[in-house]
């Protein structure tokens, strides 16, 4: 009859496929460009209030 061994009750560390690696590494540089996106949103919004302030100041000329 055969013991069973201490080492054998460990948890054998899963390797992480390459393709979840990856999938990773697209998801931190998605959500970096989609912080990038909402500031260029917000400064694009800022610059259509101020042309369309300066339009108004425009058109009363």
């Amino acid at each position: 009859m055969k013991e069973k061994t201490e080492s054998s009750k460990e948890p054998i560390p899963k390797k992480v496929p390459r393709s979840l690696n990856n999938l990773l590494k697209v998801e931190k540089d998605l959500k970096k460009m989609n912080l990038e996106l909402k500031k260029v949103v917000k400064k694009v919004n800022t610059l259509e209030k101020e042309n369309s302030k300066l339009q108004r100041k425009l058109d009363k000329r």
